[in-house]
């Protein structure tokens, strides 16, 4: 995990640079606003619950009744998948932890007679928080969170912050898209349209107020 926060820090470094050089190749792009029923917003809801979705970064634990060979940590990387012996790659992503259940139960049923699977979210996935909040760093997402909840777990805008300037960092297909946050709007004048919601991997940056 501080390795990937490192390299997270290095790209906002990077980022922030090409920003300034006014070459950024990064389009800005816009987010589906959190009143849109059309979004698909991180699906998690309460820490353990059946409701959770698997994500990409999840470090889950697999237990498999009188199977201590199958029984397993794993982390499910950036592809949505995780690799498990006998099956090689399973998808999870987007998967409920009692559906994965099922779904290995099935894949095992031709190794296996009756195989029992339980899986526990031993470690949800993170976002990160860089720039001008109180409390920079990491975090786990194990909820639905937006921008502006984020900051606020950060400790909330310094005194230096430009909250306008506030944006999101996403990687899709190996190609990082950037959201702009006026979160400055949402806070004072109550614009809660225009915040979104986070997804695991997620960079949220804060610049410093030049005035």
């Amino acid at each position: 995990m501080k390795e990937s926060f490192l390299k997270q820090v290095l790209f906002f470094f990077v980022l922030l640079s090409l920003e300034g050089a006014g070459c950024a190749g990064s389009p800005e792009v816009k987010a589906p606003p959190v009143s849109d029923s059309s979004a698909e917003p991180f699906e998690a809801v309460v820490l353990g619950s059946e409701e959770y979705s698997i994500h990409a970064g999840d470090l889950l634990e697999i237990s498999v009744f009188g199977e201590p060979d199958l029984s397993r940590t794993v982390r499910v990387g950036e592809d949505g998948k995780f690799s498990y012996p006998l099956l090689e790659k399973v998808q999870a992503a987007r998967l409920h932890p009692r559906e994965l259940e099922f779904k290995l139960v099935a894949m095992l049923k031709e190794y296996l007679v009756n195989p029992q699977v339980t899986i526990f979210i031993k470690e949800y996935g993170r976002i990160s928080i860089l720039g001008q909040v109180k409390r920079p760093g990491t975090y786990e997402l194990k909820g639905k969170l937006t921008v502006t909840q984020a900051i606020s777990l950060a400790g909330g805008f310094t005194k230096l912050a430009y909250r306008n300037g506030t944006k999101v960092i996403r990687m899709e297909q190996g190609k990082p898209l950037v959201f702009q946050v006026k979160a400055r709007e949402i806070i004072e004048k109550g614009k809660k349209s225009l915040d979104i919601y986070l997804l695991p991997g997620d960079l949220v940056t804060v610049p410093e107020s030049f005035f």
